[in-house]
């Protein structure tokens, strides 16, 4: 396919007011059924930083055999620097370790693909995030059962015994950091995230996930002194996970290579690219350049979600490559109130361009997909046609037409992939929804949360497989209604 000149113009823009879609990720609030509290707090502890108050009990590893005590360990900081996001034994251990403890179920992520984000362990196979929550009470007991028993002192009594044993380089919690290779400074702030307490910055902040990298020794899954670590042996055996239960540990890389499709379009679903933070909004006349993580280098334009609000007057946004106005394109945004549009925008070594006219505001940016090829796949809006509405389970795939569904064009040369607009009610749970190609893959790509009570509404996009199909599939239970919003010309 020859590549069309230019990009994306403003006639090309599918505009989605927040009436329409509902509440989005970047103004949804969790329900939450904790009593959750942000503290400033640090300080050196052998365990969780500011346990909570009134949580539920919740069970200890079983102990490993300590090492002896002439046997000191030091822990060093090793960067990730090459990429081999290949499962190492001693992320698998901690994954059994927490599995064997607080149940088969457990959400956890270990490798990263090589072309997301920047410098992290998880490219490296040596990392490890456990899905947990400090606005859940049963969650955060079981997270500050596991730190104790992590950081807490061994059978030997040594302080900070299993994280000396297995390697532990550092940890990300509750808004807060843990050095191996510093012990001395204990829990410190990480990233800001003192001022960060909004639920949106939940994964920024490490609110929602356990983040535990470990250096290369401890990634080979053997003790300092060269031997694999035991667990005790008076300890019972650790249960296997049922065998219904999904297949966490190996979770899809976020971006991929196009497969089959005869375009070089590629939909990911929905994942953050970019927000401004507090206390930093996009300046009038401020040009800000953005490293767009969800895409790769080569990428050439990319289809994003932009969200702006907090304009104290009616303004625009230019979003692209400022370099010509046929590499930019111009948003309307509304005073005071949210917004979203969806664009195709050009894109130069994974990053992207902003610049606000008369007005500063808050922007955020969701990737949705991406092409290789200098050409333009443009968002085209329709009326809201529901496609699946309903209760969803865990391990349930919904097949879904979508060729032909309202605007939808019926013949696969004038269309790629479909727009949804994705409303999630929580069950309890927090997880995800995800639309994929009949015959592709899941990516693994935030793609629409669940929350774990209340609603969420999120805009995602799914390239269309095999016969016009896609595959619908949540991770965990709860409902949700479906809608074709649009469609990504081919």
């Amino acid at each position: 396919m020859l590549p069309r000149r230019g990009f994306a113009m403003p006639s090309l823009v599918l505009t989605l007011a927040l009436a329409l879609i509902g509440g989005l990720s970047l103004n949804a609030q969790a329900v939450t059924n904790s009593n959750w509290v942000p503290t400033n707090w640090t300080g050196v502890v052998g365990g969780a930083p500011v346990p909570g108050d009134g949580l539920p009990l919740a069970p200890m590893p079983a102990p490993l055999l300590p090492l002896p005590p002439e046997v000191n360990p030091v822990i060093i900081y090793e960067p990730q620097t090459t990429c081999d996001p290949s499962l190492k034994p001693g992320t698998l251990r901690i994954e059994r370790i927490i599995r064997s403890t607080y149940g088969g179920g457990q959400t956890i992520w270990i490798p990263r693909n090589c072309n997301v984000g920047g410098t992290s362990e998880h490219k490296e196979g040596r990392a490890v995030d456990w899905m947990v929550s400090v606005r859940d009470k049963q969650q955060r007991a079981n997270a500050e059962a596991f730190l104790n028993w992590l950081l807490g002192p061994d059978q030997n009594g040594r302080p900070y015994g299993h994280a000396l044993q297995l390697g532990v380089m550092y940890i990300g919690w509750h808004d807060r950091i843990w050095r191996g290779f510093g012990i001395e400074r204990g829990w410190q702030e990480l990233k800001g995230c003192f001022s960060k307490n909004d639920a949106k910055y939940d994964n920024y902040c490490h609110r929602n996930h356990i983040h535990i990298s470990l250096t290369r020794l401890g990634a080979t899954g053997l003790d300092p002194t060269g031997v694999p670590i035991q667990s005790d042996p008076l300890a019972p055996p650790p249960p296997e996970a049922p065998l219904d239960e999904p297949a966490m540990t190996e979770k899809p890389p976020a971006i991929a290579q196009p497969g089959p499709d005869e375009d070089l379009f590629m939909a990911i679903g929905a994942e953050t690219g970019y927000q401004t933070l507090r206390g930093a909004s996009l300046r009038p006349r401020e040009i800000r350049t953005v490293l767009l993580e969800s895409i790769p280098e080569n990428a050439t334009s990319a289809l994003v979600s932009v969200t702006t609000r907090g304009a104290n007057s009616q303004a625009r946004l230019r979003v692209g490559l400022m370099s010509s106005r046929a590499a930019r394109v111009s948003l309307r945004v509304p005073k005071s109130k949210a917004n979203t549009s969806v664009v195709s925008v050009p894109v130069s070594s994974g990053t992207v361009q902003m610049s606000a006219r008369k007005s500063s505001m808050q922007v955020r940016i969701d990737v949705l997909g991406y092409s290789l090829d200098n050409s333009i796949y443009p968002a085209i809006g329709s009326i809201p046609v529901t496609l699946h509405k309903g209760r969803v389970t865990p391990g349930e795939v919904i097949t879904v037409k979508v060729r032909g569904v309202g605007s939808v064009p019926k013949k696969k040369k004038n269309v790629t992939a479909v727009i949804l607009r994705v409303t999630t009610v929580g069950r309890g749970q927090e997880g995800r929804f995800a639309a994929y190609p009949v015959g592709g893959a899941d990516l693994g790509t935030r793609s629409a949360p669940i929350p774990s009570s209340g609603r969420d509404t999120s805009v995602v996009i799914a390239d269309i497989g095999r016969e016009g199909l896609v595959a619908l599939a949540s991770s965990v239970p709860g409902k949700v209604i479906v809608e074709v919003v649009g469609y990504v010309k081919r």
